[in-house]
């Protein structure tokens, strides 16, 4: 038997852009879904870096958007780059105020310094432990609402529309025991907040459960995408084997810890004056050409005199599983993907390009970013962004549902055949991102990794849902890199090795420029 939710709004999400739109959607009538429980395998839950605002006398929202603008690339949107740093120190005291506890001493903020940051200004809560804190924390204050009825268990598989407009969504549960499973969230307002897509690579920070299926649920109801050539890669990811790869905060370089290769040079410095201290792009590629070239990577921590596993709890509990001591070994790393500045294009306050259709947090691109993130930005975006959202919706009278909608019209066609094969096709997809569309990528490796992908579409037709989202989104992200004929940012192209002023611009398109490029290019093949 089918079920059916109705409401003012419907979330899909529950990391911090879910979470902090439902809580500030008050009083109107929300249901917000999320595929585990509340919180689980969230992008946000694993964030460890911390909160950025402009805190100090010495610092100020001014100097935060010049950071930022100068981390861009050039390509951010000055407008959303100005409403995040203005309304920090606000979204901080609101967190204060529902019970967040930042790391202080002596009552003043203790304040990391990351790169590229001109000033100690990440907010962090029990040392590297930030995003499990603050999912915590929303979680409880949002159960206190009365206006949020939250659903688990639920994958969302499309978007319902009907006269080009939003009218829900249809999902399934994933309990094997219930029967005809699927559920209808009726709305005339659709708010998309399920995270990044780190796990169509390899090697990802990222849960295995973001994978960009916003992305894909928005570009197949025409909605306009933006940047998503721009994939960050963190450059110390812990390379012991584990996936995810356990993420080692940037806020470990920010104290002192240098990057060497089996040698001890600081091979970094080679590339870049600011050395470990260089924006992410630079050292992700550093760290990547030195492995070509036969060295290993490590993060050295060997002379610090802090106590590391206070301050960084998170990272000491997955070295001490590895059997490493960061005071006595050198600690393996490697590039990881991590954040998705590109995303379902949306405007100042969160509208994407098809009516009743809104996203925020990592799914989306404000421009805020630009073409590479500014550390400790996301959490930021995340929060600003969603209490505009919520602040639009509720400026505007209710909208009425539509009425007349048979859901047996939308029951999702595709299921997964076999869990074991689509592992198989899935670690291929992701090796094949790594290789072909990772932190350097050219012509032939992009046209390469369509040719992977369209053999693993012909042979796993019909075999998974999820397998099938992973490769839309491959496909968009590597039709974006194709266009960009530049290195800008987390993009680097090694056949066009400079950036090339006539591109400065934004990268928009829908789903119907990648059909019509497979069409032409791999005709035979398709």
């Amino acid at each position: 038997m089918e079920s059916i939710y109705k409401s003012d709004v419907v979330i899909v999400g529950s990391g911090i852009s879910g979470l902090m739109t439902a809580i500030s959607l008050y009083p109107r009538k929300v249901t917000l879904v999320t595929k585990r429980k509340l919180g689980e395998m969230s992008s946000s839950a694993w964030a460890q870096g911390g909160i950025a605002a402009a805190v100090t006398k010495e610092d100020s929202p001014k100097k935060h958007f010049e950071d930022t603008l100068k981390a861009s690339s050039g390509l951010s949107n000055e407008q959303a780059v100005k409403v995040i740093t203005d309304d920090a120190l606000d979204i901080v005291k609101f967190l204060e105020k529902i019970g967040v506890r930042f790391d202080k001493d002596n009552d003043e903020f203790t304040l990391s310094k990351e790169a590229a940051h001109s000033y100690r200004r990440v907010l962090k809560i029990n040392g590297d432990q930030s995003g499990k804190y603050l999912v915590s924390n929303l979680i409880d204050y949002a159960k206190q609402q009365g206006h949020i009825t939250f659903v688990e268990d639920v994958s969302v598989d499309h978007i319902i529309q009907k006269d080009s407009k939003c009218h829900g969504i249809m999902g399934h549960i994933h309990k094997n025991e219930v029967a005809d499973n699927f559920v209808f969230f009726q709305s005339p307002n659709i708010i998309l907040a399920t995270g990044g897509l780190g796990s169509i690579y390899a090697h990802t920070t990222n849960p295995r459960d973001v994978y960009g299926e916003a992305i894909a649920m928005a570009a197949q109801a025409g909605a306009k995408l933006v940047d998503l050539e721009f994939v960050q890669f963190h450059p110390t990811a812990l390379d012991v084997g584990i996936d995810p790869a356990p993420l080692l905060t940037e806020a470990i370089r920010g104290e002192g810890a240098f990057i060497v290769d089996e040698n001890n040079h600081r091979f970094v410095f080679d590339d870049n004056d600011l050395g470990e201290l260089a924006p992410r792009d630079i050292v992700s590629r550093s760290i990547h050409n030195h492995k070509l070239k036969g060295h290993s990577t490590f993060l050295d921590c060997r002379h610090f005199k802090i106590d590391f596993k206070s301050m960084f709890p998170t990272a000491s509990y997955y070295l001490k599983q590895a059997s490493i001591d960061p005071m006595k070994d050198l600690i393996p790393i490697i590039p990881a993907a991590h954040y998705h500045m590109g995303g379902i294009k949306v405007d100042i306050d969160g509208k994407t390009s098809v009516e009743g259709l809104w996203a925020c947090g990592e799914c989306s691109s404000t421009g805020a970013h630009g073409a590479n993130r500014l550390a400790s930005n996301s959490l930021l975006e995340a929060f600003v962004f969603s209490r505009r959202i919520a602040n639009k919706i509720n400026s505007e009278p209710p909208k009425q549902s539509y009425k007349l909608i048979n859901i047996e019209n939308y029951i999702p066609k595709e299921k997964t055949i076999s869990k074991i094969r689509a592992k198989k096709y899935i670690w291929q997809l992701r090796s094949a991102m790594n290789k072909f569309v990772g932190v350097e990528r050219n012509e032939s490796t992009l046209n390469q990794a369509f040719i992977e992908f369209l053999r693993i579409e012909r042979e796993a037709d019909k075999l998974s849902a999820k397998l099938k989202d992973m490769l839309l989104v491959s496909k968009l992200i590597t039709y974006a890199a194709l266009q960009r004929k530049e290195s800008r940012g987390t993009h680097f192209r090694t056949d066009y090795p400079s950036q090339n002023s006539q591109l400065l611009k934004r990268n928009i398109f829908e789903q119907n420029d990648l059909v019509d490029y497979l069409d032409k290019k791999f005709k035979k093949a398709v």
